[in-house]
């Protein structure tokens, strides 16, 4: 029973020594900052409203988004994904990460409560 104990525990640490290096290893999820301001989407640094984004088959990502409508309930979804942020009731901000589908494909994004103005495309490439 002993070597039998030995044996498991020497597995759990093989496992965890090989999930540590692993993570170690693994990509830093690449940030896409989107900004809700005046009832469109921005992303930080474009002047473009509601921009189709792209992204690579199986990168992690980050949505950072922040609401900047003053007293405006807004959310980031990507529903094919089954992708949503937390709704934001006036200013601030939240974040969500995922990883990006392993084929390509395109799907929309949009705020919930506004979603025939604020909608773009988003594209795996």
């Amino acid at each position: 029973m002993v070597k039998t104990l030995s044996i498991l525990a020497a597995g759990a640490i093989a496992a965890l020594v090989c999930a540590i290096a692993l993570s170690a290893g693994a990509a830093p999820a690449r940030d896409i900052h989107v900004v809700a301001r005046d009832m469109t989407f921005y992303v930080d640094g474009r002047a473009e409203a509601n921009p189709a984004l792209r992204v690579r088959r199986g990168e992690h990502v980050r949505i950072v988004f922040r609401n900047e409508d003053a007293g405006m309930k807004h959310d980031f979804v990507i529903p094919e994904w089954d992708i949503e942020s937390k709704t934001l009731s006036g200013k601030g901000e939240t974040a969500i990460t995922f990883r990006v589908p392993d084929h390509a494909t395109s799907g929309i994004y949009f705020c919930t409560p506004h979603a025939s103005m604020m909608r773009g495309t988003i594209a795996v490439e």
